[in-house]
């Protein structure tokens, strides 16, 4: 019986990818309930061929990945990962080595203490940079303005939640880009799910760039993309609403 699914994207992480492997290895060691999918997406370097070498030399006997042949954004990596899962929870965390593999055990835990389904566990970042902290406050304020439902810290990983889910809500629902992150938590808040947070720690890059935030370009890409979805689903829902 598979208990969890992990989906962990990666997009042109090669440089990662072993050291990720490493902590998976040591975090996730004997937890054989618990199967970890590495969607390569659409990758445009050798992370296929660092994946081939990982999955035939890993000590994980639940570790395999999936590829995406072409780049369609962040979510549909992860969704074409939860398409692909088998657990009866499913979760998702990130490939650049900035989240701490750990947390998802963390995680876990708080969703079965907490003995209720309609449960949805994410992280709450800790002792972040002022300046990042500024961004994320501003954004979280004006998603609960505009959404009308409160939201925290939208973009922290993890997030774990049943299958139930993300059958209801998810699946050929959520968007394929950077805004997954907000879309799911605004279908808990909305639907009367718990929101649980675990603190956790995003850690500085070793390699690679920042696809969704890092430096201020980016950050001012993924801030204009999550302000126009903001837009675009509540212009949704106010149409479900007439209708």
């Amino acid at each position: 019986m598979t208990t969890l699914s992990l989906i962990i994207p990666s997009y042109n992480e090669v440089e990662n990818l072993m050291i990720l492997e490493k902590k998976l290895a040591k975090v996730f060691a004997n937890k054989n309930d618990i199967e970890i999918i590495i969607v390569d997406n659409g990758s445009q370097d050798d992370t296929p061929k660092v994946l081939e070498k990982i999955i035939k030399k890993t000590t994980l006997k639940t570790l395999r990945s999936i590829r995406v042949d072409q780049n369609k954004g962040y979510g549909f990596g992860i969704l074409a990962g939860c398409d692909a899962a088998k657990g009866d929870l499913i979760a998702w965390t990130h490939a650049d080595l900035q989240t701490d593999p750990a947390d998802i055990l963390v995680a876990l835990d708080c969703f079965e203490t907490a003995k209720e389904p309609l449960t949805f566990v994410k992280g709450k970042r800790k002792k972040r940079p002022l300046l990042d902290t500024f961004f994320t406050i501003g954004m979280q304020y004006y998603a609960s303005l505009i959404l009308g439902v409160a939201l925290n810290d939208i973009n922290a990983q993890p997030k774990l939640f049943s299958r139930e889910f993300y059958n209801n809500y998810i699946l050929g629902q959520a968007p394929h880009d950077f805004s997954l992150d907000l879309y799911a938590l605004y279908c808990a808040q909305k639907n009367n799910y718990t929101i649980l947070t675990i603190p956790v720690v995003f850690s500085d890059r070793i390699y690679g760039e920042a696809k969704g935030g890092g430096s201020l370009k980016t950050k001012y890409k993924l801030i204009k993309r999550t302000f126009a979805y903001i837009h675009e689903l509540a212009k949704t829902l106010n149409r479900d609403k007439r209708g």
